[in-house]
């Protein structure tokens, strides 16, 4: 099949799907140099303003002819014309995606959730401030006082919970639901460059294991009737786990996934549009991903490409302070070897010196 994989950044959808063996088109923000590797075209997407990036989709499909598109982070709710579109339907996915409404559905359908607010009124502190829409924990702040509320739009509010992060990867066909696997999430590793609640990668399997995690997981995405790969994300307390909030799309754990049980994430995604679930899969090792994130402005000078490194940024990148430079992955028996082989992998590119400071102009 001849796929369009168009998004911010779809290395790792358009990887997969390439392993899988179809033909890629790729359009991303990055065209990093292991996406160009996997597809047979590439092409940067600019950045546009929102009312314009369904109209540049569109004109990638007119340019490429795919058979289907993929779309990818920050272009899941664009609405193309005239192909089929392996994503949820735009109007389930805008809906999920929004954390106050997606609150108050977990309320209804009497799961465990974060008290969620669109108002500060009657807040408790210290507490959580997101984005309603949005996703990697960008634009997450920790606020201790009312004198530290921001004074921005399209904000929620939450209780602030003490627990682990986890995640659940599923596949569904709209009306039935698998799990594939229960992940460590990591969020705001010190060690990987990354700041505040920043998603920073994913360690599968989640030890221990919990197995209330992939029941609950599998119960709501199929309530919530969406198809293909999908996420459920946790907080692990003394409690008991908590939902966090649903990733309608592809999840970033798609790497250790597919390291950790050796299926091919991407295919099961496409299955399950024609109604086939895969059995639920073994684990064959335990594989983590660590997102690198530049502790200044960077200039990439050199080819960083390497067995166990992805989102591979082409030679001539400028990055800026606090932006994702590349992930490393990693694989072993169990989370303490993968865990000490990420961050001794980090370390070691360290020393290669590429976190050269830009000369000023």
């Amino acid at each position: 099949m001849k796929l369009l994989v168009i998004g911010i950044n779809v290395r790792h959808i358009a990887c997969s799907a390439a392993r899988a063996g179809h033909e890629i088109f790729a359009v991303d923000s990055y065209c990093d140099l292991d996406l160009q590797r996997c597809a047979s075209k590439t092409a940067l997407l600019m950045q546009e303003s929102p009312d314009r990036m369904e109209a540049v989709t569109n004109s990638f499909i007119e340019r490429f002819h795919p058979d289907a598109v993929v779309l990818g982070p920050g272009l899941e709710e664009a609405r193309v014309k005239d192909v089929r579109v392996l994503n949820n339907p735009t109007e389930v996915g805008a809906r999920v995606s929004d954390k106050l409404w997606l609150a108050g559905w977990l309320e209804d359908e009497g799961f465990t959730f974060i008290s969620t607010s669109s108002s500060p009124k009657n807040l408790s502190f210290p507490a959580l401030v997101k984005p309603r829409k949005g996703a990697g924990g960008v634009g997450c702040k920790l606020v201790s006082s009312e004198a530290e509320l921001p004074g921005d739009e399209g904000l929620i509010f939450q209780e602030l919970i003490e627990g682990r992060p986890a995640s659940v990867s599923v596949v569904s066909t709209g009306s039935e639901a698998r799990a594939l696997s229960a992940n460590e999430q990591l969020i705001g590793t010190a060690w990987s460059g990354a700041e505040g609640f920043r998603y920073s990668g994913n360690i599968t399997p989640l030890e221990p294991p919990d197995s209330r995690l992939s029941q609950m997981a599998e119960e709501i995405v199929r309530r919530l009737g969406l198809v293909g790969s999908n996420g459920v994300d946790f907080l692990l307390t003394e409690k008991g786990p908590v939902v966090v909030e649903v990733n309608p799309r592809f999840q970033g754990s798609l790497d250790t996934v597919e390291l950790s049980t050796g299926i091919n994430v991407f295919q099961t995604h496409l299955d399950a549009f024609e109604g086939r679930l895969p059995t639920r899969p073994r684990l064959l090792q335990a594989a983590g991903r660590a997102i690198v994130f530049a502790p200044r402005d960077l200039k990439i000078d050199e080819d960083l490409s390497g067995p166990c490194v992805a989102d591979v940024p082409r030679p001539g990148s400028r990055i800026k302070r606090g932006d994702p430079v590349l992930s490393w992955l990693a694989a072993g028996k169990d989370r303490s070897e993968v865990l000490a082989r990420l961050m001794r992998g980090i370390t070691e590119l360290d020393a290669r010196g590429f976190k050269r400071e830009l000369h000023s102009k």
